[in-house]
């Protein structure tokens, strides 16, 4: 069930939209770069940055979301996608992502570390989505004033009432040791953008 839940909330307006603004800074490449999305469920990072001309790897731990996923990106080249724990990897890559990936893991330094351990090099990024502390049903009910937003914000309000009180404090990334950090926000402050990249 969580599958189609997730799939659902991938393809709700709100959701494809913050995807497209995080992957902004970066663009297409002409190179052969190649990109990690980290708890991928069905694969809506995978095939907006395989559009961007990477050779994208999604994983996922969920087999179900996984599978779903490969039949959503059949026709898609430079795709593939992998049942594996991403503590457990040892490539490394030139673009990482993870979306309410931090917010569901006890241990969110100790993951974040490996999600930044994953970065190729000075010129990879990790970009992480993630709900802050305002992400909450009674502020996402405080935004649906009429049927039009209730449309909008459906799927806003199913995310809230998944990681209400889940959220990954800002200050999980200040002690992070060469790498620069910066934030974006978006919906109402709901969700933080954060890319990193290593220091030269």
């Amino acid at each position: 069930m969580s599958t189609l839940i997730f799939l659902w909330l991938q393809n709700q307006k709100f959701y494809r939209l913050l995807q497209k603004k995080a992957v902004e800074p970066i663009g297409s490449t002409a190179d052969a770069k190649i990109w990690a999305d980290i708890g991928c469920s069905t694969g809506l990072m995978t095939r907006l940055a395989q559009s961007l001309n990477y050779t994208v790897v999604g994983y996922d731990i969920n087999f179900f979301s996984l599978l779903l996923a490969k039949l959503l990106s059949f026709n898609l080249k430079n795709i593939s996608y992998e049942k594996e724990d991403f503590h457990e990897l040892s490539s490394r890559f030139d673009v990482v992502s993870a979306t309410s990936l931090l917010s569901v893991m006890d241990e969110k330094e100790e993951a974040l570390k490996a999600l930044i351990s994953l970065l190729k090099d000075s010129e990879s990024m990790l970009i992480l989505i993630e709900p802050t502390v305002k992400l909450t049903v009674k502020n996402v009910k405080d935004l649906i004033h009429d049927f039009k937003t209730f449309w909008y914000y459906k799927g806003l309000l199913v995310w809230a009432n998944a990681r209400e009180d889940k959220a990954t404090p800002k200050t999980i990334f200040n002690d992070l040791d060469g790498v620069d950090v910066s934030h974006v926000y978006a919906l109402h402050d709901m969700v933080r953008i954060t890319t990193i990249k290593k220091k030269i």
